[in-house]
């Protein structure tokens, strides 16, 4: 099954490197530099990936939508940059992707660091309000789509709201979504700025409250 994977990278040269060694050959792999002030986009070449370097961070929506406009195939994959997720796993969200419309990585919460289980779960309460059905894990980046769906959503957040964004306009527009059971490492990576954790939160309390 023939897909673009694309990574929105920001500052994460130390685990960049690490996620693309485990995407297998076959993919095409797209590296977004949400401008980086490290490393990334040199690290990132090395694997000969296609390599986009935005002058400013713009966010990872924006990087996310950057990516999609240049990948060459149907089916798209997302994943996060800074190791958190396992790459060798992208096999199985695009087998899920055959059988819906948006395949949806759900992590173990078992393993979350306390105060992330907390926010995590209150956003799944006011996502599963704003949806309109019972969820999982919404704010995870792992996720796989026909480009066609993507584009048909009109995706305008630029930064980590477009995880939620996603889902709920895949609501709305009838998409078929799947959760899928993945695998998570906690610990390393980079984690969401405080700033932009509140405007997640805004934004699906917004949806909630007007559904």
């Amino acid at each position: 099954m023939k897909a673009s994977i694309i990574l929105p990278a920001y500052n994460e040269e130390k685990h960049i490197g690490g996620v693309i060694e485990k995407i297998p050959d076959k993919y095409e792999i797209i590296v977004v530099d949400d401008g980086s002030t490290d490393r990334t986009m040199e690290v990132a070449k090395k694997y000969g990936c296609t390599c986009v370097r935005l002058n400013r961070n713009m966010g990872k929506g924006f990087a996310c939508r950057t990516g999609v406009k240049i990948a060459s195939n149907k089916n798209i994959v997302f994943i996060d940059s800074d190791g958190q997720l396992d790459a060798g796993e992208i096999p199985k969200m695009l087998s899920a992707l055959r059988k819906c419309d948006l395949a949806v990585g759900t992590r173990n919460m078992n393993g979350i660091p306390v105060q992330r289980r907390v926010s995590n779960n209150f956003a799944k309460l006011l996502m599963s309000r704003a949806a309109g059905r019972k969820m999982g894990d919404v704010l995870c980046g792992f996720r796989a789509i026909r480009r066609s769906d993507f584009s048909s959503l009109g995706l305008v957040k630029k930064r980590y709201e477009i995880e939620v964004e996603m889902i709920i306009k895949a609501v709305k527009n009838g998409l078929q979504i799947r959760e899928v059971p993945i695998s998570v490492r906690y610990g390393i990576g980079s984690s969401m700025p405080v700033k932009d954790s509140l405007s997640v939160t805004s934004y699906i309390l917004n949806q909630a409250l007007h559904k």
